[in-house]
């Protein structure tokens, strides 16, 4: 008896059960997407900056606007470090969103990030929260949710 004819039908066989045993594990680690609110980064060099100041104000008097349309505010000042909101909940440095997003070390920005991670709007003085507020509901809503729509 040949053993390499005996160790090749083996070998696939194994092979084939490992990948189904994986393929369930692999299924329930990638399952569905979590539910991402869309966020609103506000950049600013440091605390003292008038435009932040401005716009703090602003978003605090409209804290409910921003809750009834399911958007998280996040400040990003200097390279302090930024808490995340769910489901990702990690703590990055401001030096980081700022690449990512592609705002200065010394500018104000207003970026609004869609569910799916990407910038939908950037503004470059402090805007009015309705404005920011009216313009979420046009954007694309993640694949996820348009497949649940369906249903």
């Amino acid at each position: 008896m040949d053993l390499k004819k005996i160790r090749t039908p083996s070998l696939a066989l194994g092979l084939v059960l490992a990948l189904a045993a994986a393929a369930p594990a692999h299924a329930q680690k990638h399952g569905p997407e979590e539910h991402r609110s869309p966020m609103v980064l506000i950049f600013a060099p440091d605390e003292n900056n008038k435009q932040l100041l401005e716009q703090y104000e602003q978003d605090q008097r409209a804290q409910e606007a921003f809750d009834g349309a399911d958007i998280d505010l996040i400040y990003v000042i200097g390279d302090h470090m930024v808490k995340l909101p769910p489901p990702d909940m990690k703590t990055v440095s401001g030096g980081d969103l700022r690449k990512l997003y592609h705002v200065d070390a010394t500018g104000f920005r207003i970026v609004l990030v869609g569910g799916d991670g990407w910038e939908k709007k950037r503004w470059a003085e402090p805007t009015p929260p309705r404005t920011i507020v009216n313009r979420a509901p046009d954007m694309p809503k993640p694949k996820s949710q348009r497949d649940e729509d369906k249903k």
